[in-house]
């Protein structure tokens, strides 16, 4: 008990600032938000001139001859009209005896 009493009474020791560590933190961490708002902004920028680009439209082509049809876009993928089932799926994928080819006889 007499030991807390007398820290008690004891002056609390300051401890060193650090003005030099914190102000290379702070400079740090200030450059690290100023690069990242920079390349935001330079991104934004290209984004800009790559919206203002204007898109040609391509020249419409000639007229097919008549009686011809007229040629439809390939579709990127067909769905077919009838869905046949998977085949049935193998539990054991080696050959079972029975279906073994016949290399040599079995009985001489």
């Amino acid at each position: 008990m007499d030991r807390f009493r007398a820290q008690a009474d004891r002056p609390p020791e300051e401890k060193p600032r650090r003005i030099v560590q914190h102000a290379i933190a702070l400079a740090l961490a200030l450059a690290l938000v100023l690069t990242v708002l920079v390349g935001f902004d330079k991104f934004l920028t290209s984004m800009q001139k790559f919206m203002e680009i204007e898109i040609e439209e391509r020249a419409p082509q000639a007229a097919p001859a008549e009686g011809a049809e007229p040629e439809q876009a390939m579709p990127a993928f067909v769905v077919p009209s009838e869905v046949s089932p998977p085949p049935p799926a193998d539990p054991d994928p080696r050959p079972s005896p029975a279906q073994a080819p016949d290399s040599a006889p079995a009985t001489p």
